[in-house]
């Protein structure tokens, strides 16, 4: 009987070597449908041999592989973008500064050293002295209220406005003027806040609290820790301006101790808790430290207390 792959002998020999492998297990009409298939797709051996052919088939599948996965939309540069964008970020930060800094009211600020005192005029023309080591800041634009912050002592000497009032905040207590002279001292170190009018008329004030309405010569002292106020006259009042002079009047050992750390470059050091006494008297700066101490030691007898120098800064009360 004659092999049904007889009439495809003209197959490549590589194939007909497979087909006869195949074929037994398969029914015959699905073999031969199969072969006729298979034949009309296969080329003959010499064009499966024919390089040229061979390149031309690969670039024809290569090209087809391209088509395939070639991008459908147009590509865009992202160059010309990032061109603008570095342009436009940075100006948009720049004005966003711009406007904090727009929204932000500019400071004046003043600070004086050891023993050194200035004279500030501020933007309504008010005058200020600044005592040594003191601070004052305020806004370079006043509003409706003229306010300035003060961490130290200073004489103000302030421009009558009565539409807008001068307030003074010196740590928890404030003062309010309209036009007048005072001495605000309110270090941080010390434990009371005073005031001193020298002309006019101020209101002095604790949060929502008025503490008491001061006229020429009144002085008031208030403790914040305690709630302790004092109301006393003084009559040094007429230098307080321009004064050189450290005048204390009922003042505690400590306290003066702290003004003349203000005025000079030295330290006093207590080797016991000082002892309750008031001591009344004016001091000039324009001394040396040691002649202001021999000053001191004279007052500090009755109180057998006394000033020693240690080295050229540092000084012990004993």
């Amino acid at each position: 009987m004659k092999s049904p792959l007889s009439r495809f002998n003209h197959l490549p020999a590589h194939l007909l070597r497979y087909l006869r492998g195949h074929s037994a297990a398969r029914p015959q009409p699905q073999v031969e449908h199969w072969l006729d298939e298979l034949v009309a797709a296969t080329p003959d051996d010499d064009e499966l041999l024919d390089p040229e052919q061979e390149a031309q088939r690969r670039a024809r599948i290569l090209e087809g592989v391209r088509a395939r996965t070639r991008p459908s939309g147009r590509v865009l540069s992202l160059w010309p973008t990032l061109r603008v964008a570095a342009v436009i970020v940075p100006l948009l930060v720049a004005g966003a500064v711009l406007w904090h800094r727009g929204q932000q009211p500019e400071l004046l600020h003043y600070a004086t050293g050891v023993g050194e005192q200035r004279e500030v005029v501020l933007p309504d023309s008010s005058h200020v002295w600044l005592r040594p080591r003191s601070e004052l800041t305020c806004v370079a634009s006043f509003g409706a209220v003229r306010r300035v912050q003060l961490r130290g002592e200073a004489f103000f000497s302030v421009t009558k406005d009565p539409a807008h009032p001068f307030v003074v905040q010196a740590g928890e207590v404030a003062v309010k003027v309209l036009g007048t002279s005072f001495l605000v001292q309110a270090y941080p170190q010390l434990p009371a806040t005073t005031v001193l009018v020298h002309t006019g008329r101020v209101q002095v004030a604790h949060q929502q609290r008025v503490l008491g309405v001061l006229h020429p010569h009144d002085q008031l002292q208030y403790h914040a820790r305690t709630g302790q106020l004092t109301l006393t006259s003084n009559n040094y009042t007429a230098a307080l301006p321009t004064r050189q002079l450290l005048t204390f009047e009922q003042a505690s050992l400590p306290d003066i101790l702290f003004q003349l750390e203000n005025y000079y470059p030295v330290h006093f050091t207590l080797r016991r808790p000082a002892p309750t006494v008031a001591l009344t008297g004016t001091l000039d700066p324009s001394l040396s430290a040691d002649q202001i101490t021999d000053v001191l030691n004279v007052l500090l007898q009755r109180h057998q207390l006394r000033i020693t120098k240690l080295s050229a800064t540092a000084y012990q009360v004993e």
